[in-house]
């Protein structure tokens, strides 16, 4: 049995390379394995990935305007297929300058995420129309399920303790873990723009669970990452913490996430800018539900 006090080797979660194919004339690309999966699905050709819904098995899980997203079971594995019909002008200013549609925008972040040695789910396919100026307009990415449940979910109910080390053993267990895994993943460039605790899903593993990234399309990689954004990070983490996460328990994450060991004038900036944020956050109403 694996100790609480092992630490996570990256390497040993780095995802291999998927060999990849083209679809429909080049309008798709597809990790090779996974062509008779799509193909059963009508998703290996992009009219019909476009208007994927109900008729074939799919649960429509978020509908954000012009993106949706469904759940989709198939030959034992579900599948997640996130279309985009349109994108809004917002959106347009932010990918001003990419000549990628929003899906294949995600698409590159699976990838690069991957590569990197990080948790997120496994890209499968992506489609996108052609644009003759700008970035395509209407795009679909088709990702396999991470079998977990969200991290806020699971903290709510208590802090996972599955070898009865002790609450205090697993709160530092869960702190630890998450704060470098966040830690490693600003200083490797990447900053996540919709950090919510639910945008964490934490699959089986011999500790205490094992937390994956997922809702990619904002991502970003910088060198050096804004610091503003990396605030904005980890307010969205404070923010979405249920109540089962003391105060602290959050001053102990945001210590180990700086790597100190006390709250010294730099951490007090950090924690002053941190709860700013979440608070201006709390007051920002989703357009979608």
């Amino acid at each position: 049995m694996e100790s609480l006090a092992t630490p996570r080797d990256a390497l040993q979660y780095r995802a291999r390379g998927r060999p990849t194919v083209f679809l429909d004339q080049g309008r798709i690309l597809a990790a090779q394995e996974e062509q008779i999966v799509l193909q059963e699905l009508g998703l290996d050709r992009l009219e019909c990935a476009l208007e994927f819904g109900e008729d074939r098995g799919g649960v429509l899980v978020r509908d954000a305007g012009p993106r949706r997203t469904w759940r989709v079971e198939h030959a034992g594995a579900v599948y997640y297929v996130k279309v985009h019909k349109a994108v809004p002008w917002r959106q347009r200013l932010r990918f001003l300058g990419n000549v990628h549609s929003p899906a294949r925008v995600e698409w590159d972040n699976l990838r690069a995420l991957r590569r990197a040695g990080f948790d997120v789910p496994e890209p499968v396919a992506v489609g996108e129309e052609s644009a003759g100026i700008g970035f395509p307009q209407r795009s679909f990415l088709v990702t396999r399920e991470v079998p977990g449940r969200p991290l806020d979910a699971v903290l709510a109910e208590g802090w996972p303790d599955p070898h009865q080390r002790g609450t205090r053993r697993a709160r530092d267990a869960v702190l630890r873990d998450v704060a470098g895994m966040i830690r490693r993943f600003h200083a490797n460039g990447f900053i996540h723009k919709d950090l919510y605790l639910g945008h964490l899903i934490v699959a089986p593993d011999p500790r205490w669970g094992r937390p994956y990234f997922i809702d990619l399309q904002r991502v970003e990689q910088r060198f050096p990452p804004r610091r503003r954004w990396l605030v904005k990070d980890l307010a969205a983490l404070l923010l979405s913490a249920p109540s089962s996460v003391s105060r602290s328990d959050k001053l102990r994450f945001l210590l180990t996430y700086l790597c100190k060991t006390r709250l010294d004038p730099l951490a007090r900036r950090w924690a002053r800018d941190i709860l700013a944020k979440s608070e201006r956050m709390s007051r920002h109403r989703p357009r979608y539900g």
